[in-house]
C-alpha cells in the first residue's frame, strides 16, 4: 500500500495531491504524518508543504472543475475524518475527468460522500451562527466559547465578522485550542491561545441575566417540545449556552442538563 503523509495542514495536503500528479503516483492513503502508526508493509512517501504547488492545485480546481467543488474539499478537510484525504484525491481526479459536472454523477459513490460530509460540516456552521453565545468582558471584548464536532472556526468568523462589525469579539473553540479574533477591522485565526482564556469569568453579570430573563419571557410553556428542542440543539452543545444551567455533579453521574427557564423558545408541536 502506497501512503503519502503530510503535515496536517490544508497547504500539505494539497500538495500531495500535486506530488501524486507530478510522480503519476494513486496513493492508497493520504494521512497527517502526526499520530501516523507505521506499517512495514507499506510504503511512505513524506510530502513537505509547499505553498506554490498548494496554490497552483486551488486554481486548478477552481478553473478545471468548480468554485463548489473548492468548497466541498474545504469542508470535508475541515470535518478532520481519517479518510478525508484519500476522498478529497479521489473526488478531485474524478473532477478533473468531468469538469463542473462531477456533481451532477451520484451515482459515484466518491461524489455522494464528499458531498454529504460536506454538508455535515455546513450544517454544523449554520447551527452554530444561532448558538454562538458571547459574554461581555468589564474592557467592552464579546468572547465565546464552544466546541464543534468539526473544525468550524474558519467558517464562522466571517459570519460573526459582518454581524458584529462594530465589536470586539473572540471565538474560541476549546477542543482545538484555536480561536478567531476580531478587532472591529478584521479577523484572524490562530492556535496561539492562552489555556486560561477557557476558563474566563470577566463578564458583565448583567448581561448575561438580561439574555436569561429575554429566554423566559418569549418562551411559551403550553407548546415545549423536549424532543424536538434536543434535535434542533443538540445535548452536547447545551454547557456553552448561557440561557442554560449545569449541575456539575449530575451530569457526571450521567445526568441531564437542567435547562433555565422554559428551555428553547417557541417550538410547536
Amino acid at each position: 500500500m502506497l501512503i503519502y503523509d503530510f503535515d496536517g495542514s490544508f497547504e500539505g495536503l494539497l500538495t500531495a495531491l500535486y506530488q501524486s500528479s507530478i510522480r503519476k503516483e494513486k496513493p492508497d492513503q493520504i494521512l497527517p504524518r502526526q499520530g501516523l502508526e507505521v506499517n512495514w508493509l507499506d510504503q511512505y512517501v513524506t510530502i513537505e508543504t509547499d505553498l506554490a504547488a498548494a496554490e497552483k492545485v486551488v486554481r486548478s480546481i477552481r478553473s478545471r472543475i468548480s468554485e463548489q467543488a473548492y468548497e466541498h474539499i474545504l469542508h470535508v478537510f475541515q470535518s478532520e475524518r481519517p479518510e478525508r484525504g484519500f476522498w478529497i484525491d479521489r473526488y478531485v481526479r474524478l473532477g478533473f475527468r468531468l469538469g463542473a459536472a462531477v456533481d451532477d454523477h451520484l451515482q459515484e459513490e466518491i461524489v455522494r460522500t464528499v458531498q454529504y460530509q460536506s454538508q455535515r460540516v455546513s450544517r454544523e456552521v449554520h447551527r452554530m451562527t444561532g448558538l454562538i453565545r458571547f459574554i461581555r468582558s468589564s474592557s467592552g471584548i464579546y468572547y465565546a466559547k464552544y466546541e464543534p464536532d468539526h473544525n468550524i472556526t474558519m467558517f464562522l468568523a466571517p459570519h460573526f465578522a459582518d454581524r458584529l462589525a462594530d465589536q470586539s469579539w473572540i471565538i474560541h473553540d476549546i477542543r482545538r485550542g484555536i480561536a478567531a479574533l476580531y478587532n472591529k477591522k478584521e479577523w484572524i485565526l490562530t492556535d496561539s491561545v492562552p489555556a486560561a482564556l477557557a476558563s474566563w469569568t470577566d463578564c458583565d453579570d448583567a448581561f448575561e441575566d438580561i439574555w436569561r430573563t429575554y429566554h423566559r419571557q418569549i418562551a411559551i410553556t403550553e407548546r415545549t417540545n423536549p424532543r424536538l428542542q434536543k434535535n434542533l440543539m443538540p445535548l452536547r452543545y447545551w454547557k456553552h449556552l448561557t440561557e442554560f444551567t449545569v449541575d456539575q455533579a449530575q451530569t457526571e453521574k450521567g445526568g441531564e442538563i437542567k435547562p433555565y427557564g422554559f428551555g428553547f423558545p417557541r417550538i410547536h408541536d
